[in-house]
Order: structure tokens, then sequence, then C-alpha cells
């Protein structure tokens, strides 16, 4: 029985690497986006959990530090929308790059059953006339 094939094998390998490569720029991508949010949350943390200041100067002290604070929030949102367009951007280099593998591959399992069905009926043929050639070596031997 002949063993299968693929003919493109080579570069359904060379799509993998794309989408692996894309994924991983991507997810890179993401977490530094991400990083960003975490900084963000916790300077809206500290910001809510702060307790009123009770004397004047802890109160001029408090106004500059929630606005140092209120500064650091706003320019990290700011980082965070920049990079909105870089992360689609890479996310449909990843869509693009997984629905040509994906492709490659549905078409290699079509090939594979195409293949496989082929050679089921070919070893079916083969037993069929090996069958036929003994019930006549039998029916000449009677």
């Amino acid at each position: 029985m002949k063993r299968f094939q693929f003919t493109l094998d080579s570069i359904l390998e060379l799509r993998l690497e794309e989408e692996q490569e894309a994924e991983m720029h991507l997810g890179r991508a993401m977490g530094e986006w991400n990083h960003l949010n975490e900084k963000k949350m916790k300077c809206m943390a500290i910001r809510e959990s702060q307790s009123p200041a009770v004397r004047s100067e802890d109160l001029l002290q408090s106004g500059l530090y929630y606005a140092r604070i209120n500064q650091e929030i706003h320019g990290l949102q700011k980082e965070m929308d920049s990079r909105e367009g870089e992360l689609e951007h890479l996310r449909e280099n990843y869509r693009v790059a997984r629905s040509k593998r994906e492709g490659l591959d549905k078409l290699k399992e079509k090939r594979k059953k195409e293949h496989s069905d082929i050679q089921r009926r070919a070893e079916a043929h083969t037993l069929d006339d090996l069958l036929n050639n003994m019930n006549r070596l039998k029916q000449a031997g009677d």
C-alpha cells in the first residue's frame, strides 16, 4: 500500500511557522498592554484607597499626590490607547496566518481522505480478483 504524501507539506510547515510567529508577536504586545493596564489599575486603587487629609498641610500634599496619580493614570491610558492600533494590526496578522494554515490543513485532510478511499478501493479490487482467481482455480480443478 502506497503511503500518503502531501505535496504541499513544506508550505504547510512555513504557514505554521508564520502563524506561530504572528501569535508570538501578538502575545508579546498583549502582555505589554496588560502590564500597562495593571499599572493603571494599581494607581486607580491607590487613588481610591487614600483617606481624606485632616490638616491643611496634609491637604496640600494629598492634593499634589492625587494630581500626580491622576497624571500617571492619564499617561498610562494614553499609552494603552496608542497601542490599540498596533494590537489590532497584530491580531489581523495572526488571523490571516491562522486562516492560511487552516486552509492548507483542510486541503491536506481532504487529500488524505481521498488517498485512503483510493487505497481502500484498490485493496478491495485486489481482494476481489484474488477471490475470483481462487474460485476459477477451484472450478477448473472440479
